[in-house]
């Protein structure tokens, strides 16, 4: 039940995460670089978390996105983000099921965000 959907469009990122979460002993069940990819892969298979960067490719922010994710099926949500605009970190609390770090990424504040949100599902 460690199952993780990596939603971030900068490719060299996403592969940085993949390999921290899967060093982590999680599974990455698929890596989407847009809004529409994200959905397609939710399609498929649920995850048990999701990693998303707020700034997407596609027709949707990671805000937008989470939320409808939300309406949906309460999935639990990491986001990883350089902004500090107050509308983003506010947008993001306002999401329930929903934490932020912020990037440069520390690779042990996120294997404890992880084990934390999936301990709390």
């Amino acid at each position: 039940m460690n199952n993780v959907l990596i939603i971030e469009d900068e490719t060299i990122i996403s592969f940085g995460y993949r390999l921290q979460i899967e060093r982590m002993g999680f599974t990455v069940t698929g890596v989407a670089r847009s809004s529409e990819e994200a959905e397609a892969l939710m399609a498929e298979a649920r995850p048990d978390l999701i990693i998303m960067d707020v700034y997407l490719k596609g027709s949707k922010t990671g805000l937008e996105l989470a939320r409808e994710i939300h309406a949906k099926d309460p999935i639990p949500i990491v986001f990883l983000t350089a902004s500090t605009k107050p509308e983003i970190i506010e947008g993001i609390r306002q999401l329930k099921g929903c934490h932020y770090l912020a990037k440069p990424i520390n690779s042990d504040s996120l294997a404890d965000v992880l084990q934390r949100m999936l301990r709390s599902e």
